[in-house]
């Protein structure tokens, strides 16, 4: 399989609301939608949590894990795109813990692109390859812990948004994505993986639609064509 044509997005600020623009439109990121439309359960889960190991070191643990997840990202696209990788020493953990995966991929066709959907929203996935000769679109995170399949929900509804915009922008080339994969790296174990089947992605799809909805009436449609 060949590369796909690599799109980007540029960040702007719309009507005091930060959307991404490409193509002459504006539109919010799918991140940005499943923020704003958490759960109420969810909410409540994740402030219980910071209760209990305090605000100071909630933000410690949050600041910790988003800084070495933004640059195992970098370092996972380099090798995807055969550039040279720099692991420095508090990132070989999870580094090592991706990397029986990454050995598993047979081809490339996308990395970190922008894709959009008709429906209103954009998203960047982190990989479209192929493993075991199926065409898997994938997310990396990384964690602390290993999660549980039941913490993952918007995890997978981020994977079923990203199939639907990836299979609309690369309609033309019949792109057929076979299965979801998120790839959970942890600094002392290997990463856990979560398949998501074709059929799971279409059910967490119309979950992801409802939820985009409720986006568009919380905040209205202004700024965002």
């Amino acid at each position: 399989m060949d590369r796909l044509p690599h799109y980007s997005a540029k960040r702007v600020r719309r009507d005091r609301k930060m959307v991404y623009e490409i193509e002459g439109r504006c539109y919010p990121g799918v991140t940005t939608v499943l923020s704003a439309t958490k759960p109420q359960e969810a909410r409540e889960a994740l402030q219980r949590w910071r209760q209990w190991v305090g605000a100071e070191e909630s933000q410690r643990i949050s600041g910790q894990a988003s800084s070495a997840g933004t640059r195992l990202h970098k370092q996972i696209a380099a090798y995807l795109n055969d550039e040279p990788v720099t692991i420095p020493a508090d990132l070989t953990g999870y580094w090592d813990s991706m990397q029986p995966l990454l050995a598993q991929v047979e081809a490339v066709l996308l990395v970190e692109g922008a894709v959009w959907h008709s429906a209103g929203f954009i998203g960047f996935p982190d990989a479209l390859v192929v493993i075991d000769g199926q065409l898997h679109l994938c997310d990396w995170k990384t964690a602390l812990r290993p999660k549980k399949p039941e913490w993952l929900g918007d995890y997978f509804l981020q994977i079923a948004a990203y199939r639907a915009a990836a299979t609309e922008v690369y309609a033309e080339f019949g792109l057929e994505v076979e299965k979801g994969l998120i790839a959970i790296a942890l600094a002392d174990q290997p990463a856990q993986r979560f398949e998501v089947s074709l059929a799971d992605m279409e059910g967490h799809w119309g979950e992801f639609e409802r939820r985009l909805g409720e986006f568009e009436r919380r905040r209205g449609r202004g700024g965002m064509g």
